[in-house]
């Protein structure tokens, strides 16, 4: 993309951040530490200054490691205050009780994302009456993606969302990075994504065999917990086909030859 064209992008992105937060008490930017809330960061800071501008990290407790240290430095990087949040409950307990999720049956959202979410907002609520939450989801990410709503009212969080780079596309997110000089998130030369949940929705067996490799000690955890199930169910069901963990951990190099790596959630970011 030409360095014209991305610049005028930039310009009338951020002039458009300015109008829209305008009003508000507080700004906060859901920062995941992926590329897309890294660029949606560095935007919003040029628009409104490190003043006036929070960062807001969901730490579901099954991040990629490496992840929640990247987003803690970053933020020091730029002087912005960042707010951690995380789940009431530890996930690995949970799915002793509920099983892991699956597509039919998503529990973690809700439980991982969804209630700090919300129990963080009505905090903030209390001495702000105007907040908003910025994140970086795009429409040409899923097609569930690309029925939401640029700016919007949550129903569950009352709260007003926003999302600045909607119209933007992952090209133009590479470019912005590589233009402006900024530090991405290591974690995408390892695993082609910097996850920030390793709930076994949207991920095939070759993504946790690429876990497996590289970060075996954490890989353990998720087969500790599928071998306490009473059930004698697998985290995996890809395909109509049950995956155990137990057999990934024994040769992964199969697995990543046979299945497909996923990379994205259609849902997660979307916040409804």
């Amino acid at each position: 993309m030409a360095a014209a064209a991305i610049s005028e992008l930039v310009k009338a992105t951020i002039n458009e951040i300015a109008g829209v937060c305008s009003g508000c008490d507080r700004v906060f930017v859901m920062f995941s530490g992926g590329r897309d809330s890294l660029v949606l960061l560095d935007l919003t800071l040029r628009a409104l200054g490190a003043g006036r501008v929070e960062a807001l990290f969901i730490d579901t407790g099954i991040a990629t490691p490496g992840l929640k240290e990247y987003v803690v430095d970053t933020c020091n990087n730029y002087g912005v205050k960042l707010n951690i949040v995380g789940p009431e409950y530890d996930f690995f307990n949970l799915v002793l009780k509920k099983g892991f999720p699956m597509v039919k049956y998503r529990w973690c959202k809700e439980y991982l994302k969804l209630r700090p979410l919300k129990r963080f907002v009505e905090e903030v609520k209390k001495l702000s009456s105007n907040i908003m939450l910025l994140t970086g989801v795009r429409r040409d990410e899923s097609w569930f993606k690309s029925r939401a709503h640029k700016l919007y009212d949550h129903p569950l969080l009352k709260v007003k969302v926003y999302a600045p780079i909607f119209e933007w596309r992952g090209d133009q997110v590479k470019e912005y990075i590589r233009l402006y000089g900024l530090r991405e998130n290591p974690l995408y030369e390892l695993y082609g994504k910097a996850y920030d949940c390793w709930c076994t929705v949207y991920k095939s067996p070759a993504d946790f065999a690429v876990l497996a490799m590289l970060h075996p000690s954490f890989f353990e955890k998720f087969v500790e917990t599928e071998a306490k199930l009473r059930s004698g169910g697998s985290a995996l069901y890809f395909k109509g086909q049950r995956i155990y963990l137990r057999d990934i951990v024994k040769n992964p190099e199969k697995y990543l030859k046979e299945y497909p790596r996923t990379y994205k959630c259609p849902l997660c970011r979307t916040l409804i």
